[in-house]
Order: C-alpha cells, then sequence, then structure tokens
C-alpha cells in the first residue's frame, strides 16, 4: 500500500496571501494574478500538451507563466496550492533536490471566474543549454535527456562530450533522487519520458519539467508510445507503480544509450563491473510479474549511489525478456568502465543454429567415372 500523500496536510498556507520565500532568488504569494506578473515575453512555447503557451516573465528574467488551456476547475487550483506548499514539508536537503532539479511551481495564476489560469515556474538553468552540430550546422538550445540514451559515438557526432559509463551513473542517480522526492510527497508524475527531462552534458544532471501536472497518489495514465506499462491496464489511472516502471525504462536506456528490447537485454548481461546492484533493481522494475513488488525510486537510488539492494522479500518472480527483432542491423552494445570501448552483449536466451556441411562434390564425381569405366570394360568384353 502507498502512503497517504504528505503534501494534503500542507495546503494551510497556499493561497491564503502569505509570501512563500523561494530559494530560487523570487518571494512571491503563491497565489497571484496575472496582472502582479507585469508584461508578459514573447511565448517559447505554445499548444504544448496542457499549456496553451509558456511566456517569460519581462520584469523577472528566468521565470515563466506556464498558461493553461480554458475550462480549468476548483479542484485543478486545489492541487496547484497542495503541489506549491509541497516543498515547505520537505527536509532542507530534499527541498534543494527538488529545486535544483525541477520547474516546481511557485505560484498559482488566477482571474476572476478562474481558478487556475496557470502558474509561474522557474525556467531551467543556462547549463541545460549546448551548441548541438547536425549537418553543418549549429544551435544553441536545451538538450532533451533523448540524446543520453544514445551511444557516446552518436552524441560526440553533434559535438556534446560523451558522458561515458560515470556521466551516465551520475545523470540517472539524479533522476532515481529526484523521483525519490517526488515519491515521498506521494504525488505521481507519470510524465517519465525522452521529452520531459532536459541533461546537461557538463555537470551530468537533469533537470524535470511539466511537474505542475504531478497528483496526489493517482493520475490519469495518458498512453505514450514506448513507455506503456505493461501491467497497468489502459483505461486506469497510472499510480506509484507505473512511475516506477517509467522510471527503470528511462534509468536502463540511458545507462546503457540503447533503445527498446536491447537495453533489457543489456541491462540482464550486467555488463558494468560492480553495479550488480543496479542490474538487480532494474531487472525487478522492468521484469516483475507483480506491480506492487517493483522496487521504489528510493531503492533504486540507493542502488545508483553504490549501496546494497535490500530485497523485503525474495526476488519477485520476472516475466521472460522481450524479444529482439529477427534482424537487427544495430550492434548491441553496453557501456563498460573505459568510456571510448564497448563490448558486443549477445542476448541471454539466443542459440546459434547448427549450419548443415557444406555438401562435397568431388566424392560423386569419382563414382560417376568409376561407374562409367566398368559399363566401358562389360561392352568390350561382350563384343
Amino acid at each position: 500500500m502507498t502512503n497517504p500523500p504528505r503534501v494534503e496536510g500542507a495546503g494551510a498556507g497556499a493561497g491564503n496571501g502569505a509570501p512563500a520565500a523561494d530559494p530560487r532568488g523570487w518571494t512571491l504569494p503563491p497565489a497571484v494574478r496575472l496582472d502582479d506578473l507585469g508584461p508578459l515575453a514573447e511565448p517559447i512555447s505554445e499548444r504544448n500538451g496542457q499549456a496553451i503557451a509558456v511566456r517569460p516573465l519581462a520584469d523577472h528574467p528566468g521565470w515563466l507563466a506556464k498558461l493553461y488551456r480554458p475550462g480549468r476547475h476548483a479542484e485543478d487550483a486545489a492541487r496547484l496550492d497542495l503541489l506549491i506548499a509541497a516543498p515547505g514539508t520537505l527536509p532542507e536537503a530534499d527541498r534543494a533536490v527538488l529545486h535544483a532539479g525541477t520547474c516546481w511551481p511557485a505560484a498559482r495564476i488566477h482571474a476572476p471566474g478562474n481558478p487556475a489560469v496557470g502558474c509561474v515556474v522557474p525556467m531551467a538553468p543556462e547549463h541545460y543549454r549546448a551548441e548541438l552540430r547536425r549537418g553543418g550546422f549549429g544551435e544553441r538550445r536545451f538538450v532533451e535527456i533523448d540524446w543520453l540514451a544514445k551511444p557516446d559515438a552518436s552524441i560526440r557526432r553533434i559535438g556534446l562530450p560523451p558522458p561515458g559509463f560515470d556521466g551516465r551513473l551520475a545523470a540517472c542517480r539524479r533522476l532515481a533522487e529526484l523521483a525519490a522526492v517526488i515519491a515521498d510527497l506521494g504525488l505521481v508524475y507519470s510524465d517519465w519520458s525522452f521529452s520531459n527531462a532536459f541533461w546537461s552534458p557538463d555537470r551530468h544532471s537533469v533537470y524535470l519539467i511539466d511537474v505542475d501536472g504531478c497528483q496526489p497518489a493517482k493520475m490519469p495514465d495518458v498512453h505514450q508510445p514506448n513507455w506503456d506499462d505493461p501491467l497497468t491496464p489502459q483505461g486506469t489511472d497510472a499510480d506509484t507503480y507505473t512511475d516506477r516502471y517509467r522510471l527503470g525504462l528511462l534509468v536502463a536506456k540511458c545507462m546503457t544509450g540503447l533503445r527498446d528490447a536491447d537495453a533489457f537485454h543489456a541491462v540482464a548481461a550486467s555488463p558494468w563491473p560492480n553495479q550488480s546492484a543496479v542490474c538487480e533493481v532494474l531487472l525487478d522494475t522492468l521484469l516483475a510479474t507483480d506491480r506492487e513488488r517493483r522496487p521504489s525510486a528510493a531503492q533504486l537510488h540507493q542502488a545508483l549511489d553504490g549501496g546494497p539492494y535490500l530485497r523485503a522479500m525474495p526476488r519477485p518472480p520476472r516475466a521472460a525478456l522481450p524479444l529482439l527483432p529477427v534482424t537487427n542491423p544495430r550492434p548491441r552494445t553496453a557501456l563498460v568502465t573505459d568510456p571510448e570501448k564497448t563490448a558486443p552483449v549477445a542476448p541471454p536466451t539466443a542459440e546459434k543454429k547448427q549450419q548443415a556441411p557444406t555438401p562435397s562434390y568431388d566424392g560423386w564425381i569419382l563414382a560417376l567415372v568409376v561407374v562409367a569405366m566398368i559399363v566401358i570394360f562389360i561392352l568390350a568384353a561382350s563384343h
């Protein structure tokens, strides 16, 4: 069973006009009117997901107004108030992790007749931008974590420093740490995927976006291609166990630099020295047949941080590894400790086909010659 959401007891100060001291550099009330924010700059994003626009605050550099599509209700405002108050319930260290690694909402924007116009969120720090070189052209932009889920050689080709094993481990450790803090608040994020996190190749850190969509205990499960939880049937809500699966899938892809079934097989081959605990946690997460026995984000973080993996019970039953494509043109490789080298990983269940012996025609030719000579000899003797 999941613990009751911690944020439920934290809403007393939200929306009552009390200023919220935010360590990210701006103190503002937990609920504000759009006019109170000053002029808005041109949108940096429009009609993306739940937002109709995301616009920088001209008078407050580094902050954004995320404006929602019309039709929000009072329950949306209450949920936002809970999120805004939630960091105040955390220990100082966890609060610092949350603010450094997410665009956690700082205030709810309201208007007459609309209690949830949007929210004020911080912009991702500048070190999550980099110059990406593709096709002879360069563009400075935020680096999505999608790039970390590719081999070092692919990352090097776009002008980014390859992370190697240590860089991948550091980034995934931060992912799991953020997930553990969110889970400790009793919240469900559900959006673990390539498009909702940025990666800093220089600092080996990550930054989650769209966290204002978090909900207590459960939320509608939105279909995401290649991220579906096999044990969360379509039409049911996403919950903490869905979060565990998607987090594990994201970490497996980023640790191996591989996608799809290749990532599963690479983890099963345990390619990283002294990282057996990480492999065991990931396999229990991705292959468990009982969703409630998936390891927590805290257990994954502990393993990524060099700690042990302590199961509360014997190892849960695991499903079979997903089948690899019949023809896979990509070499299946997994990272080793030397970031410049890769080692081939053979599918654990693969079997070599016995090759039929190559037919030899020499024996047949000799036999035919002998038979022909015998026939000639018999014909000659008959005459």
